[in-house]
């Protein structure tokens, strides 16, 4: 048999799609019913997700434009060098080339599904107002606890000196570098099926990490001892914790006026900032694995800001990259069971009509790049 009989077949973008609406859909019933038994707010649509929507499609779309109009510059100028040179057949770098590295060649089920799993990420804010609403009267904050195992140490690092507006241009940029690595992630890897498992991933990521930010609620080091971090002071970051602090001290009637985006800040343990990076470096390098020596360096420092700025203990990143390993783990498992049956019929069928399961165009996809194993 050869390699690529044995390799699966692209997911069609239909399927995908349906597959993150069905998770998005069973993730918020079971939001729903958690808001219902504790007699928490449930937003089906938060006020805010039109603009988080708008934002990303023009951000994907600007910088679809930018990476396809280079490389057919590219192209346009080595098929031009090629001619002057005398020589036949199309360039390596000649515009015929470039397309297959093309962003727009992609086709739109990739923006779309990226813009789907915003949606159903920005839905996990309603697990937010669900633990405030247990704070204020169940559970409390276990900040305690981590300042004993993290104080001193914290306490030594806010000696040092700290350039805060080179750190908080990092902490607030991983955002925008997260759609940027998402659109790398489009590029490099081609097809659905990887950015699918990339997709399933982060929800399952949020969900996940939210609960169990309800069953371990905890604030973070600058809100606990604000008076060690008081270098903050003037800082973008020291804005954003005070807006932070004022949902955190709001009920969930009046937290949820503020927006999904903003409510998505609220609990720190695990840090979802570092497993959010750390899952994109995952998937980056499942698509090609030299990203690794950007993405590594990239989760390391996303980290340390999440320290330094004091929105994390240092306990809480290994948390998070701890949740986004099993994260990972559960989606490839959730898509292998999704896409087995199917996937058996159409080696059945082809098997049947005499040909290999799967062509090495569905299998590796224009680039030849390795897919996931789900």
């Amino acid at each position: 048999m050869s390699s690529s009989a044995a390799a699966p077949a692209d997911v069609a973008a239909p399927r995908a799609l349906a597959i993150i609406g069905a998770l998005y859909a069973v993730s918020a019933l079971v939001s729903a019913l958690l808001a219902a038994a504790t007699g928490a707010p449930f937003v089906p649509w938060f006020r805010d997700t039109p603009l988080l929507l708008g934002a990303m499609l023009a951000l994907l779309l600007l910088m679809g434009i930018a990476w396809d109009g280079s490389l057919v510059s590219i192209g346009l100028a080595a098929d031009a060098l090629r001619r002057r040179a005398g020589r036949s057949g199309d360039s390596p770098l000649g515009v015929v080339a470039m397309r297959a590295r093309r962003f727009f060649s992609c086709g739109p089920a990739p923006i779309a599904m990226l813009l789907a799993t915003a949606v159903a990420i920005l839905g996990t804010s309603n697990i937010t107002l669900l633990n405030l609403e247990l704070l204020s009267h169940s559970t409390r904050w276990r900040d305690p606890f981590f300042w004993r195992l993290e104080g001193g140490v914290l306490e030594r690092v806010a000696a040092l000196p700290i350039d805060t507006a080179a750190w908080d241009r990092l902490y607030h940029s991983a955002w925008g570098i997260e759609l940027f690595a998402a659109f790398a992630l489009v590029v490099i890897g081609r097809g659905s099926r990887i950015v699918l498992h990339y997709c399933v991933t982060m929800i399952v990521l949020f969900y996940v990490g939210r609960l169990l930010g309800v069953l371990n609620p905890v604030m973070g080091p600058a809100f606990y001892r604000p008076e060690v971090f008081a270098y903050l002071d003037g800082s973008v970051t020291a804005d954003a914790m005070r807006m932070v602090a004022q949902v955190m001290a709001s009920p969930p009637e009046r937290a949820v006026r503020s927006g999904g985006i903003l409510l998505g800040g609220v609990s720190a343990m695990p840090s979802l900032h570092v497993a959010m990076v750390a899952v994109t470096a995952y998937w980056l390098a499942r698509a090609a694995r030299w990203t690794l020596w950007i993405t590594a360096p990239w989760v390391a420092l996303v980290w340390m800001s999440t320290v330094v700025l004091g929105w994390h203990y240092i306990i809480d990143g290994a948390g998070g990259i701890a949740l986004g390993a099993a994260c990972v783990w559960l989606a490839v498992r959730l898509l292998r069971t999704c896409n087995s049956p199917v996937t058996a019929a159409r080696a059945t069928a082809a098997t049947r009509a005499g040909l290999p399961a799967a062509s090495g165009i569905e299998a590796q996809g224009r680039t030849g790049s390795p897919r996931p194993d789900g």
